[in-house]
């Protein structure tokens, strides 16, 4: 249970936010199990990423709140970080009232959020959908946009500022491709009883206005819940992302990799017993793929112009109490050959399929 604390209470670390109209709310995720995978050694892993996050509003009255929050995720398993920044979960501060609300600062990306909610494993564990190359689950330097719900109907927002690129050095690889280009997104999402559909846009910032959408939606039945989801990735070779304005080397950022993909999703979650069984089928097909090294599969996109995979997953979260649960997770992914593998497991996997097992325990406060 997330507990929230009286800001007076929370001492020296919010010493400032003295108001009787004023929370802070300390919550977290505690994760970690065990991983084997085809061509891996028995690794530690996560079902959700470990974190401890600080979310606080002030009542401003008529309506209104002062709202901010920051997140810190880490790997549990050896306790360093998880992601290029320290606060990767998010940093942010807003206003909310009648109209919505608006935050600035480090959020939720708009097409990774939506599209995750018609994922059985919310884009994590090791049956997670295949990412998309234009992912990023967190986007920096943003401001963001959320509707109040209009009778389940809500409406989201933003607009990201890419790198400060005017008067920098000419020899600068963003500026020399026009790829220093800011980011916006858009989504609509309809959540009402049995019902949801959605859809969302997104451009990254310095992407040289690579794009991704994806559009689905859910309905449940009692204990089932079917999903469907369909996403589109246009990628011209250049990724900056939620990285953005981070300080980090821009030769880290631009993999050089161009390529379309259509990612479908099927879901299933039912409630069984204590817990609930999860499964998924995953197909991405992949097309024109360019910038790929010979030893990496270049020799098969410079002569065919596509490939596939196949992505089956299964498991079953055992509720140990509302905070506690246990999960054992199964995968199967089947690549059409060892060009896409490389592709989507890394330099040198000549595997033309994954098997994968996972186990482990997470806790909520």
């Amino acid at each position: 249970m997330k507990k929230t604390l009286f800001a007076l209470a929370a001492a020296g670390l919010f010493a400032g936010v003295a108001n009787a109209q004023s929370s802070v709310t300390i919550y977290g995720i505690a994760d970690t199990g065990i991983v084997k995978e085809t061509g891996s050694d028995t690794q530690m892993g996560n079902n959700h990423e470990s974190r401890i996050g600080f979310r606080g509003s002030e009542d401003l009255g008529n309506g209104y709140k002062a709202l901010f929050m920051i997140e810190k995720r880490i790997n549990l398993n050896d306790g360093t970080n998880l992601g290029e920044v320290d606060w990767d979960g998010g940093a942010n501060v807003g206003i909310g009232g009648p109209f919505g609300t608006v935050r600035l600062g480090r959020v939720d990306e708009i097409p990774t959020e939506t599209i995750r909610k018609l994922d059985p494993f919310d884009n994590d564990s090791i049956a997670n959908m295949p990412y998309s190359t234009q992912r990023s689950s967190r986007i920096s330097n943003t401001i963001r946009y959320d509707s109040p719900s209009l009778s389940g109907l809500v409406l989201t927002g933003t607009y990201s500022l890419g790198k400060n690129t005017k008067g920098n050095d000419a020899n600068n690889a963003f500026i020399q491709a026009g790829a220093d280009n800011d980011g916006y997104a858009a989504a609509a999402v309809y959540d009402n009883g049995p019902i949801t559909l959605l859809g969302a846009w997104s451009r990254l910032t310095d992407s040289n206005d690579s794009y991704r959408w994806d559009v689905g939606g859910a309905y449940s039945w009692g204990n089932l819940r079917l999903s469907l989801a369909y996403e589109k990735t246009k990628d011209k070779g250049w990724y900056d992302g939620g990285k953005s304005n981070s300080g980090i080397a821009d030769s880290t950022l631009i993999n050089g990799v161009a390529a379309t993909m259509n990612s479908w999703i099927l879901g299933l979650n039912y409630k069984l017993g204590p817990g609930t069984l999860k499964a998924s089928f995953n197909y991405v097909k992949l097309k024109n793929v360019s910038g790929v090294s010979a030893a990496d599969g270049g020799n098969y996109w410079a002569n065919n112009s596509s490939a596939d995979l196949k992505q089956y997953g299964l498991g079953y979260i055992y509720d140990l109490s509302k905070r506690t649960s246990l999960y054992g997770i199964l995968a199967y992914t089947d690549f059409e050959n060892e060009a896409i593998s490389n592709f989507f497991r890394g330099s040198g996997f000549n595997n033309d399929s994954v098997t994968g097992v996972q186990v482990g325990i997470t806790h909520r406060f």
